[in-house]
């Protein structure tokens, strides 16, 4: 999946490293995992999550498996000089994913607080020579969303940086919206350089694919968020973690309507490398 020098990369499959560490037995915090795990595998490059588990300041506010008095810690710049010395190329990076929640808050602190965290991602990300910035851009548990408002406080921050945000189709609480509506409502008022990464587990959870695709002029990146299922007779494939989705045959048809940008994966439940080579081969195949 490497091009070699000289060749334009199209359709660039990377890895996300908010599950790599599983691929060497680490838990997904340990950074150090990522550089090992990452020589073992062919992909394009990574997509590098900055956790907010990693903060030594204060714990995550968004939902987490982790002890975060016991989580490994590391500063956004460090986890990217680490990635750029070992060779790692980092195309796309995944913005805290506390950002959202802290934005969408009725406190001032947490949106500052928010505001903080997303500057220093796009700094470091800046140093990376990263391109697109997949966000969170709400609080997927709250149950009113200004999607204006929270749009209008990071765009506060990210103007000032050249690299391009995009914005994924999480959950929705609220029950006025759909991802759909939001998407189009995002069209209306971002720049005309961001857009949307889609998720094709988010898209099984609320069986929208079709209606998300239909935005395929502003998706700037893709999520295969899913496991590896062998089942005891057939043929070994990948699952979405909610819905039936056939997330493969999905990858498929977007790439078959024009799509030829990054695909991340992003593991769930992965039992080893093996995992992660099976998935990365199955997604090769499908683009």
């Amino acid at each position: 999946m490497r091009d070699e020098p000289g060749e334009v990369a199209v359709k660039q499959v990377l890895v996300s490293t908010a599950t790599l560490p599983m691929a060497v037995r680490r838990a997904f915090y340990d950074y150090e995992g990522i550089f090992e795990a990452y020589e073992k595998l062919e992909a394009d490059g990574v997509e590098l999550v900055f956790l907010p588990e990693w903060d030594s300041g204060r714990p995550p506010v968004t939902p987490t498996s982790a002890d975060w008095q016991v989580t490994s810690k590391i500063e956004s710049s460090e986890i990217v000089d680490l990635c750029v010395s070992k060779g790692i190329p980092i195309p796309i990076v995944h913005i805290n994913r506390d950002v959202g929640t802290r934005i969408s808050s009725i406190s001032k602190d947490d949106v500052r607080i928010g505001q903080r965290i997303l500057d220093d991602n796009l700094a470091a990300a800046t140093v990376a020579g990263s391109e697109i910035g997949v966000l969170h851009l709400w609080d997927t548990y709250s149950k009113s969303i200004d999607i204006k408002t929270v749009f209008d406080r990071v765009h506060e921050v990210s103007k000032d940086y050249e690299i391009k945000l995009a914005i994924e189709n999480i959950p929705i609480s609220d029950p006025s919206l759909t991802a759909a509506a939001v998407w189009e409502r995002l069209e209306e008022i971002m720049p005309q350089d961001y857009g949307f990464t889609l998720d094709l587990n988010w898209c099984s959870l609320y069986d929208n694919f079709a209606e998300l695709a239909a935005h395929i002029d502003r998706i700037m990146h893709v999520h295969v968020q899913g496991a590896v299922s062998r089942p005891e007779e057939g043929v070994e494939t990948m699952v979405p973690r909610v819905g039936q989705l056939d997330i493969l045959s999905s990858l498929s048809e977007l790439c078959s309507m024009g799509y030829d940008r990054t695909i991340t994966l992003e593991l769930n439940r992965p039992t080893g490398l093996h995992d992660f080579e099976a998935a990365l081969s199955m997604i090769a195949s499908r683009i």
